[in-house]
């Protein structure tokens, strides 16, 4: 009981009628900080004193309705601990009674409601935060996924897409509105356990279908494994992004800075990017610090290599309006 109630935060105490003691549990006694009084009858006047001064009234009405066997009004306190902080506690009352069925008293649960207000504070900071970050991020659908792509919580979608938010992201719906000839494209992605880049139709009118490129990142617990999946959802246009892997290696504008802001842009380290395309990292390394176009001081096959990798690791490859070559993720 006691590792529950630490691990729940709560406390328990019963309020006898015989004579109007209460009996706190140790989970109460940890809430309220009063650990050298553990396993001691408490009086009113004790509760009392620690509870905020703006509830005393309330807390004591509420004693007194206990002692005519009546149920309280009153469900939250204040409670003042000796080291400063205040705990917000909430109460649940139930009758005890003896064998005769007869009420001799109540029990109390107190429930701290500090803590999960915190929570739930941070929680909206984090959800503040993360439609910051999101609204910088030119692309036209954000999303969460559970690793087997059935459970999707779509965060952002923009008004390019011309469709009402609702339908679009639940799992039937998009896989109805795929392109038939892209839909087995779409379940191979699925069964896909690494970060990948896949680009399909969807239909978004009767007739009219878009391809959408989608980059999947995993989000990974304190033991780096894969928990869900955040989705960035590109409308494939002119002006807005879209090479393949194979032209963006063939682009003479695709030179070795160029290739290193990629890399950054993923955090990927040299040794990282070598890993995933099966280029050296010397070679790289030779690659970056040139600034002719990739293809000049390298063979195409290893452009290709590289971007691709990149690409599959969810960077963009764009030719902008002006004719430059541009990344995003």
């Amino acid at each position: 009981m006691q590792a529950l109630e630490a691990m729940a935060g709560v406390g328990f105490f019963t309020l006898s009628f015989a004579d109007g003691k209460v009996r706190a549990s140790e989970g109460l006694h940890v809430l309220a900080g009063t650990l050298d009084n553990i396993g001691e009858p408490i009086s009113l006047e004790f509760v009392e004193a620690r509870t905020h001064p703006d509830d005393r009234a309330s807390l004591v009405d509420s004693f007194h309705m206990l002692m005519r066997d009546t149920l309280p009004t009153q469900r939250e306190m204040r409670l003042l601990r000796d080291d400063g902080t205040v705990r917000r506690l909430e109460m649940r009352f139930e009758r005890l009674v003896n064998d005769a069925r007869q009420p001799v008293g109540w029990i109390v649960c107190v429930f701290d409601r500090s803590e999960e207000a915190s929570l739930k504070k941070n929680l909206e900071l984090m959800n503040r935060r993360l439609h910051a970050v999101l609204d910088q991020l030119d692309v036209d659908i954000a999303w969460f996924s559970s690793l087997d792509g059935v459970r999707i919580e779509r965060v952002k979608q923009s008004a390019r897409l011309g469709s009402p938010m609702t339908p679009l992201f639940t799992l039937d719906s998009w896989f109805a509105a795929v392109h038939p000839d892209d839909r087995a494209r779409v379940l191979e992605g699925l069964e896909r356990g690494e970060a990948n880049v896949t680009e399909v139709r969807v239909e978004l009118s009767p007739g009219h279908y878009v391809p959408l490129r989608s980059a999947r990142q995993p989000v990974r617990d304190e033991r780096g494994e894969p928990v869900e999946w955040l989705g960035l959802t590109t409308i494939v246009q002119p002006g807005h992004g879209g090479l393949e892997a194979d032209d963006a290696a063939s682009e003479e504008l695709l030179n070795g800075p160029l290739l290193r802001a990629a890399r950054n842009l993923l955090g990927w380290t040299i040794p990282v990017l070598a890993d995933q395309s099966g280029v050296s990292a010397s070679t790289i390394m030779r690659i970056e610090e040139a600034t002719a176009a990739v293809i000049e001081v390298a063979r195409r096959r290893t452009a290709e290599r590289l971007t691709r990798a990149l690409t599959q690791g969810g960077v963009i490859f764009h030719r902008t309006l002006t004719g430059k070559l541009a990344i995003s993720l």
